[in-house]
């Protein structure tokens, strides 16, 4: 028993550090196979319509890769335009005099400064493209896989020992179900981060309490940043207003926030992944620690897979 848990240990922790530095070169590829597990069941229902698979996974991967950068275009303007009225409400009026309190030097822009700005807008425009690119790639990956899914599982098969071939597919099934329940957690994870903010926004007489507790969910999703982010901005911006008790509630939430995140992340991982909560918050916490947020999303799968591996080992 020992044997097989320091065998799945070293390969948890072997797969996630290979994924964490293969990651930046194989990141389309990685992007379109998780399109690619996701659509792979829409694709099987328009077969059983009579669709041919390549005409079905094509149609699918389409749809979806058009439709993401609309939408996120779509929320983006009307997120820009909501921040536009709230600064035109005058909430941010008295910031040019807690600037001019500040104690800054005075300073010219200088030529080098002015590089620097061009420099950096530059670099910025080059990265659409590559983008753009990034995100083709990962539309054609997915078609390809989603096209190809048996001729690609055949060849792996052909791999593998004869008496590891079923284990194979049982293992692959169990990743795919493992994949799905992670991606659910993780979106009522952060249904209920931006659930509790906007009520607490609207009962704290925020403005604008929705967008506030959008950007919290958002951010939430954000490596680093957090929805500390947006609590920490509020909580600032009402102390200067003079609203100590606000500015206190908005902390005292964002306590609670982070309380309801690490006590349910594991559990519900753990329940839906057939995971021990022991087992589930050591995947989280090592996986953050190797790889931040990522690590953090990745690690329980992996860990599912590497209990698959072992099982599959125990029957040979």
């Amino acid at each position: 028993m020992w044997h097989s848990t320091v065998i799945a240990v070293a390969g948890f922790c072997g797969v996630l550090l290979v994924l964490k530095l293969t990651f930046p070169y194989l990141a389309p590829f990685f992007i379109g196979l998780l399109f690619a597990v996701f659509l792979d069941g829409p694709v099987g229902f328009l077969q059983t319509r009579g669709w041919p698979r390549s005409a079905a996974a094509a149609l699918l991967v389409a749809v979806v890769f058009l439709t993401l950068p609309f939408l996120l275009s779509v929320l983006l303007v009307q997120l820009y335009r909501e921040i536009q009225a709230l600064w035109l409400s005058g909430v941010f009026e008295s910031f040019p005099g807690l600037i001019a309190q500040l104690p800054l030097e005075e300073a010219s822009i200088t030529s080098g400064d002015l590089v620097t700005l061009i420099t950096r807008m530059a670099k910025s425009l080059l990265a659409i493209p590559d983008l753009v690119v990034l995100w083709l790639i990962a539309a054609m990956s997915a078609y390809f896989f989603c096209r190809d899914k048996r001729l690609l599982a055949r060849f792996i098969v052909t791999l593998l020992p004869i008496s590891w071939q079923e284990g194979f597919f049982q293992l692959y099934r169990d990743s795919v179900k493992a994949l799905g329940q992670l991606l659910k957690v993780q979106l009522l994870l952060v249904f209920a981060v931006g659930m509790i903010s906007t009520v607490s926004f609207y009962v704290l007489g925020l403005a604008y309490p929705l967008l506030s507790g959008f950007l919290v969910a958002f951010f939430d999703l954000v490596p680093v940043l957090g929805p500390g982010l947006v609590f920490f901005t509020l909580a600032a911006l009402q102390v200067w207003l003079g609203n100590i008790p606000r500015a206190l509630a908005l902390g005292l939430t964002y306590l609670v926030l982070l309380l309801v995140r690490q006590l349910f992340e594991a559990q519900l991982v753990g329940e839906r992944l057939g995971l021990h909560p022991l087992t589930a918050l050591v995947a989280v916490y090592v996986g953050w620690r190797f790889w931040g947020l990522m690590g953090a999303l990745v690690g329980p799968l992996l860990m599912v897979v590497m209990r698959g591996l072992v099982a599959v080992n125990k029957r040979q």
